[in-house]
């Protein structure tokens, strides 16, 4: 007997509601035409879900909507409003569950826990351990009785069941193992192996005679593909985290051309992409064992019916390859034509849009040259960063105001884009320069500390002698300056380091204490600054790393 089921899934949707512009790329008649169209947002996807949804049920068959996590941070509505407007309009949206991302913990756990207090769908976090959670704090995560996490009796994930004609499928979410290094959890919630607490979860479910799983999942693809080999008799994956477009996307020659291998051990393994730009929307076939037997649809971009399209030379395409493109769009599975849901569209447009559109009016600055941001120093930019040292030089301004400051820090991947010239807006700096809504947090560390806490952070930006979790790490300072020798042996590359006092450069001393002042995702020892975690004295200043440097930009 074979089993049906209507499976639509977001992931990385990072608070865009709105849609977004995407660029992909068709062949018509030997010339290659750019097209710019406008793909997703949540207004589009609601109605995308209704149609699939009023389908399953004139079929007679089941559907599931699941986020796959990572709502969080990404645009000015996550820097204007945090996670209430997420809440509300995933709420409307209905998933029947979501998993948690490495972003929703960017402003600790107390962000998070309201979120999960105000949605009415499960959250689900097999993997978290809350055992030793702190019950005294203002927001804990373990009392919300739609949190899923780790049972600590059982020694599996917690997960829900939703029928499947005679059957059961079950549901549980697993998220990074490693979110203490790249996310900033609160100390304690712990975070256990992804492998191991599937495997103990899966053969669990399977003694229940369900044979039919699910697995929710911010493990990334290749994390996805290694759960997959490593623990069998997983039905499906459904996974985020990447920003992977699982599918072949070839055709359209778009910035991922998309992951063609997607059965891994009798599994699917599926992810939809970034942004809300695009959705699985697929009709599953399992077997009686919980194989998937047969995949109909897949992943494909809510594109707007408004697009345009160029040639090489940016000149608009002849209305011949108009038509070719628009029948292309029309009868490719890898489009989904969709009018936005109304009332998501007013809600937004009415309550949280005028904030933002006020925002992207506000001019901060005029630039008189364009700025450019790179994370390494290169040969062209042998000082690296032009913006990142601004930026620092924004949190130290803002942190005299409480504190005396000595030095300020800032990790290059914290600054996400370049600078051109001439206005430079609130949403420009809030939405794009700095869209991380992070605090910033001055504390006291002894110039030992400091100096290994900047090698680490260059060790880890260039793998030198570790496997780097990326080039982001690279420090940028202000009223600081170093040197570092990557021949040198571990613990003694950075061979000068001084910093500012009165005007002059001064060498900085192993055993003196000095006020410097980071993010807070940076103070929490991520990506090889480990030794600020033996910082003390911490003071968490009302600016937020973009809200700083709109204040110091001010007065450019």
């Amino acid at each position: 007997m074979s089993y049906s089921l209507y499976l639509a899934h977001v992931n990385d949707t990072h608070s865009h509601f709105e849609p977004s512009l995407v660029h992909f790329k068709l062949n018509y008649k030997g010339i290659c035409y750019r097209i710019d169209a406008h793909c997703g947002g949540y207004a589009k996807v609601a109605n995308a879900l209704n149609l699939q949804r009023e389908q399953a049920q004139q079929q007679n068959i089941p559907s599931l909507f699941l986020h796959a996590g990572d709502s969080f941070q990404g645009s000015l509505y996550f820097s204007q409003y945090k996670g209430k407007a997420n809440s509300v309009l995933l709420n409307l949206l209905a998933p029947d569950a979501m998993t948690i991302g490495n972003h929703e913990f960017d402003l600790g756990n107390s962000p998070i826990s309201q979120f999960i207090g105000e949605v009415e769908f499960p959250i689900l976090a097999g993997n978290m351990d809350l055992a030793q959670e702190s019950q005294s704090k203002p927001h804990p995560l373990s009392p919300h009785k739609n949190l899923y996490h780790y049972d600590n009796q059982r020694k599996i994930a917690q997960y829900i069941t939703k029928p499947l004609f005679d059957k059961q499928l079950a549901i549980f979410g697993i998220t990074l193992d490693q979110m203490a290094k790249i996310g900033c959890p609160d100390h304690d919630c712990l975070f256990l192996n992804a492998i191991e607490t599937c495997r103990a979860t899966v053969e669990h479910i399977k003694r229940q005679g369900i044979n039919h799983i699910i697995v929710l999942s911010h493990l990334g693809y290749q994390g996805d593909l290694q759960l997959a080999e490593a623990v069998s008799d997983i039905s499906v994956i459904v996974g985020g985290h990447s920003h992977t477009l699982t599918g072949d996307f070839s055709a359209i020659d778009i910035e991922s051309t998309g992951i063609k291998q997607q059965f891994v051990n009798n599994c699917l393994i599926l992810q939809a992409g970034k942004h809300a730009e695009s959705m699985g929307l697929s009709k599953l076939t399992f077997n009686a064992r919980g194989r998937v037997e047969k995949q109909e649809g897949g992943i494909s971009l809510l594109i707007d019916k408004h697009w345009q399209a160029y040639d090489k030379h940016d000149e608009p395409a002849p209305q011949q390859a108009k038509r070719y493109i628009q029948q292309f769009i029309d009868n490719s599975a890898l489009f989904t034509v969709v009018a936005p849901c109304k009332k998501i569209k007013t809600l937004i447009n009415q309550q949280y849009r005028p904030a933002i559109d006020a925002m992207r009016h506000r001019i901060i600055t005029h630039l008189d040259a364009p700025l450019h941001h790179t994370r390494l120093p290169t040969e062209d930019y042998p000082l690296g960063s032009e913006i990142a040292p601004l930026v620092s030089q924004g949190f130290y301004l803002a942190g005299q105001k409480d504190r005396e400051i000595d030095f300020a820090l800032h990790n290059a991947g914290g600054v996400r884009v370049s600078l051109k010239s001439g206005p430079l807006t609130q949403a420009e700096i809030c939405g794009r320069l700095l869209p991380f809504e992070i605090q910033i947090i001055s504390y006291v560390i002894k110039g030992h500390d400091l100096r290994l806490a900047l090698e680490g952070a260059i060790n880890n930006a260039t793998n030198n002698g570790v496997t780097g979790t990326g080039d982001g790490s690279y420090p940028y300072c202000y009223h600081l300056r170093f040197e570092y020798d990557a021949e040198q042996s571990e613990g003694h590359r950075i061979t000068r380091l001084e910093i500012k006092k009165n005007g002059k450069w001064l060498a900085v001393v192993a055993d003196a204490t000095y006020r410097g002042i980071s993010s807070a995702y940076t103070i929490a020892g991520k990506e090889g600054y480990d030794n600020l975690l033996n910082s003390w004295d911490h003071f968490e200043h009302p600016q937020t790393m973009s809200s700083s440097f709109v204040e110091f930009a001010q007065a450019f």
